[in-house]
């Protein structure tokens, strides 16, 4: 009788680990050998997505959060891909994570299983080149039939790059092309392990995306044209510059000998950016054990160079078009937020990133006379300058109306009443909510807006259920201006998420499903209010759900700290 093979054992001995993961909690359950792949130490792991956020980088971590909300939405029921751990000594590695999603009975929460392992020899090219025997020293490795390896690389380079040039066309912030570079995917194309970005922008050299460790000594986040660092020099220069010698670019820029401590390149390609003749950035390519650089190297990395530098001006003027819209819709919305002892606030506004619109999102929070506090969330329908005044006469005047002492339900008549003699053929959908912080008591009306979600203490999140009444604006012969009085308790600890329809609606899709990526999002969430706040939009507000403006207000009730 032949040996038996025990499932785990054989993983445990491939190096893979196994996780299950509760996206509505954030309650992440790790195999022995899956904490070792992701760099947790017994002292780290808690049982908690929150565990890893000192372990993986936030760009990666976004990934990972992009990918669970498509499982959750049922937009696939598998995925696999590859992202950066941090290990303990500053350095990384490549991890590679493949999962599934196991749907909950009626009342039990989605998971998300699967496996986990390291995936440093499927992305390093030496690897790649001689099995991962050993390391060896660039010019060492053996040369006899690599000839034919190379142009058969060559040739999937080259086709592989009009792959990379749709997903810059789809950028639409310079983060959004730095996102694009920093994906390992377009690293492969040019056969690389990494690239760097630096933006031009009034005469000084802005550095977006970095490949050094934390404990690097980087440049400057801006640094003068003049100063002697390898893409201001292509930049001043319009050249590109190639290293295959680590010794030669130390010989160049002495400055730099610190960061080669834990630092995997060996080669690199420093390439100007350049559209239609004027300079706009640079990029730096890193490479490991790259002996010399080939005319195919060239011809794909002065190809996909025209692509990037196309893409960045194409998105510099976008921002500075949207920088003058945001301009205008923060000045219409509240400065300062009040103070609330027993409490903490946060709000967050971010404008629509498809093209360049004023929007008509909008909150508020104002301190009211008997002690309490007034939140309001609303959205003005349109997207163009006259939604963004008419959101901002309507916050005056309903901040008038709270500041009177008027219930919930009157706040919203009025207000409704006001939009509707404005006769702007505009409807509004709001909410208003007064809260006691000194004994959690909530009043609250509702005109048309989606609920407001709570997170407990202990981490769990679920919806406050407010009675619906019609949005604003509506004419008032139609008899239709009330608007049902709800109350609540606010418990301790506990965080309140009003939200704009920017964060959770997206195109074809059934809105139950961007509440679900919200709820989650709100969930993993870690404790501290701002990181919370800027998870949230850093989750739900970039890429793909990015085509309505959002704005988000939180408040939590001091008394216990919610869990991350």
């Amino acid at each position: 009788m032949g040996p038996r093979l025990d499932r785990g054992e054989a993983l445990a001995a491939a190096g893979v680990g196994c996780f299950v993961w509760v996206p509505a909690t954030g309650r992440l359950v790790l195999d022995a050998v899956g904490r070792t792949v992701l760099g947790l130490s017994p002292t780290e792991y808690k049982g908690r997505t929150a565990d890893l956020r000192s372990r993986i980088p936030p760009a990666d971590r976004a990934l990972l959060s992009r990918l669970a909300a498509d499982l959750l939405a049922g937009r696939t029921s598998t995925y696999s891909t590859y992202f950066h751990v941090r290990l303990h000594d500053g350095g990384s590695r490549w991890t590679h994570a493949t999962g599934s999603v196991v749907r909950g009975g009626v009342d039990g929460p989605a998971q998300l299983v699967g496996v986990v392992r390291d995936a440093t020899l499927d992305l390093s090219p030496s690897a790649r080149r001689d099995g991962g025997a050993g390391r060896g020293l660039p010019g060492q490795e053996d040369r006899d039939g690599e000839e034919d390896r190379d142009g058969e690389e060559d040739h999937e380079r080259l086709g592989a790059l009009g792959e990379g040039v749709l997903a810059l066309a789809r950028a639409m912030s310079v983060e959004d092309v730095a996102a694009v570079l920093g994906d390992e995917r377009s690293a492969r194309r040019l056969g690389a392990g990494a690239m760097s970005l630096a933006v031009l922008e009034q005469g000084r050299l802005r550095f977006v995306r970095t490949v050094l460790t934390a404990e690097a000594t980087h440049p400057p986040r801006k640094s003068r044209l003049a100063d002697s660092w390898p893409l201001n020099d292509v930049v001043r220069s319009s050249r590109p510059l190639f290293f295959t010698s680590v010794r030669d670019f130390l010989d160049r820029y002495p400055r730099l000998e610190p960061n080669r401590e834990g630092f995997w390149a060996t080669a690199a390609a420093f390439l100007p950016l350049v559209n239609e003749g004027q300079p706009v950035g640079a990029m730096g390519v890193f490479y490991e054990r790259k002996a010399v650089f080939t005319p195919a190297d060239h011809a794909v990395m002065t190809a996909w160079s025209k692509a990037v530098a196309r893409a960045l001006h194409r998105v510099l003027l976008l921002d500075q078009s949207r920088e003058i819209a945001a301009g205008l819709q923060n000045a219409m919305l509240p400065r300062r937020l009040p103070a609330t002892p027993g409490g903490r606030i946060t709000v967050r506004y971010r404008p629509a990133r498809e093209g360049v619109r004023v929007g008509g999102d909008w909150y508020d929070a104002l301190a009211l006379p008997d002690g309490g506090v007034g939140l309001a969330i609303g959205d003005v329908q349109g997207h163009d300058t006259e939604a963004a005044g008419l959101m901002g006469q309507l916050r005056v005047a309903m901040t008038a109306y709270a500041a009177e002492g008027h219930r919930c339900d009157r706040v919203l008549a009025k207000a409704s009443a006001f939009l509707a003699d404005l006769d702007a053929d505009r409807f509004a959908t709001c909410q208003y909510l007064r809260i006691t912080l000194a004994t959690g008591e909530v009043h609250a009306a509702n005109a048309g807006h989606p609920p407001p979600l709570l997170r407990r203490a202990d981490g769990t999140v679920g919806t406050l259920h407010l009675a619906g009444g019609p949005p604003l604006g509506l004419p008032g012969e139609w008899g239709l201006a009330r608007y049902p009085h709800t109350t609540a308790h606010l418990a301790p600890g506990a965080t309140l998420l009003l939200y704009s329809d920017g964060l959770i609606e997206k195109p074809g899709e059934d809105i139950d499903h961007g509440l679900g990526r919200l709820a989650a999002a709100f969930a993993d969430g870690p404790s501290d209010l701002e990181e919370l706040a800027d998870h949230i939009l850093a989750t739900l507000a970039t890429g793909p759900h990015a085509e309505d403006d959002a704005a988000l207000l939180m408040l939590r009730r001091d008394g216990g700290a919610a869990r991350a």
